[in-house]
């Protein structure tokens, strides 16, 4: 008697949530709230993240304020995942992208404007929902997109909030 035995190994889809949403912002958002400048992007997910800013959703996309630590944690699987170089999600996919609209950078994007695009979060107890902030960061303003997506890559909503940066001397 002989036993035959067969493996299948498949590879799990990683959602590229920054490419996802980067996606959706040149060929949505770009169409609705046009800018005026070339706008610097960087090549590296990581440098699309901002470490400034304590993650929280927006009332425009929820109705209520969502804060990191409170109801919103980071997507810790993908985080981690990221943190590898090999990674699917490490490096951006600019192939379609209007060169004259966006400038691609090798390190992080410095001068204005330039793109930032958070990692995903969640709500701790729900992993179908995904949200994403993309910031459009400008010398005296900031325009903040906050997009909604489901575990299947799906825009379900976003809003758009923009804030004037005031510096006191």
């Amino acid at each position: 008697m002989t036993l035959s035995y067969s493996f299948a190994f498949g590879q799990v889809e990683i959602l590229f949530f920054e490419q996802i949403a980067f996606d959706f912002y040149k060929d949505s958002l770009l169409t609705k709230f046009p800018v005026k400048k070339q706008i610097k992007v960087p090549k590296y997910t990581l440098n699309f993240h901002s470490g400034s800013y304590k993650f929280q959703v927006n009332e425009c996309l929820t109705g209520v304020l969502l804060v990191d630590g409170k109801e919103l944690e980071i997507y810790g699987t993908y985080a981690l995942e990221q943190m590898d170089f090999d990674s699917p999600t490490h490096v951006m996919n600019y192939e379609n992208v209007d060169k004259k609209q966006f400038r691609i950078k090798k390190s992080n994007s410095n001068g204005y404007p330039n793109l930032k695009i958070s990692q995903p979060y969640h709500k701790k107890t729900d992993f179908e929902n995904f949200y994403i902030i993309i910031s459009e960061n400008y010398k005296r303003k900031n325009i903040t997109y906050y997009l909604l997506i489901d575990a299947k890559g799906k825009i379900k909503n976003f809003c758009r909030k923009e804030s004037d940066l005031i510096i006191i001397h």
